[in-house]
C-alpha cells in the first residue's frame, strides 16, 4: 500500500502467507484511513475492497488492457514503484534469507520514511528506542 496524500508517497509492506482476500481485506482494513480512497489493479482479491468500512471509494485499472486508465487516471504506479524500489534493495544486498526478510522490509519502509530528513530519522530512531527501553 502506498500513501499518496504524502510527499514523498508513504508505503506500508507485510509479508503474508496467501493473496487471498482473506489474508489481504484485513491487512488493507487496518492501515487505511476513514474516508480513503484505493486505486488497484483487478486482482481477485481486491474485489470486495469497496465493501470495507474505512473505504470512501475505490477504483481500478486493468491491466490485461493499459497500465493507466484514460478516462479516469487511475493507474497503480505508485505501489509498483515502491516494490520495485525495495526489490533493488534486496538484490544490491545480494538477497536475503527469508526468514530476516520481514525485518528488511521494515527498514527499508523506515529509510523511506525518513530519506528526506536525517535530524528527524534520528530523533524518531532515539524516540522509538526509548519507548521499547524505557528507563527505571
Amino acid at each position: 500500500m502506498v500513501d499518496t496524500s504524502t510527499v514523498p508517497a508513504l508505503g506500508y509492506m507485510v509479508l503474508v502467507n496467501d493473496r487471498s482476500s482473506r489474508t489481504l481485506l484485513p491487512i488493507i482494513q487496518a492501515h487505511v484511513a476513514p474516508g480513503t480512497e484505493v486505486w488497484s489493479d483487478q486482482w481477485s482479491a481486491y474485489r470486495s475492497v469497496s465493501s470495507l468500512p474505512n473505504i470512501a471509494t475505490h477504483q481500478t485499472v486493468n491491466h490485461s488492457i493499459e497500465f493507466k486508465n484514460p478516462v479516469t487516471g487511475v493507474h497503480t504506479n505508485n505501489i509498483e514503484s515502491y516494490w520495485a524500489r525495495s526489490k533493488a534493495k534486496i538484490k544490491k544486498m545480494k538477497g536475503c534469507h527469508r526468514h530476516f526478510l520481514s525485518s528488511y522490509l521494515d527498514e527499508f519502509m523506515w529509510r523511506e520514511r525518513w530519506r528526506q530528513d536525517h535530524e528527524a530519522a534520528f530523533e524518531s530512531l532515539i524516540c522509538d528506542i526509548a519507548a521499547q527501553y524505557p528507563l527505571p
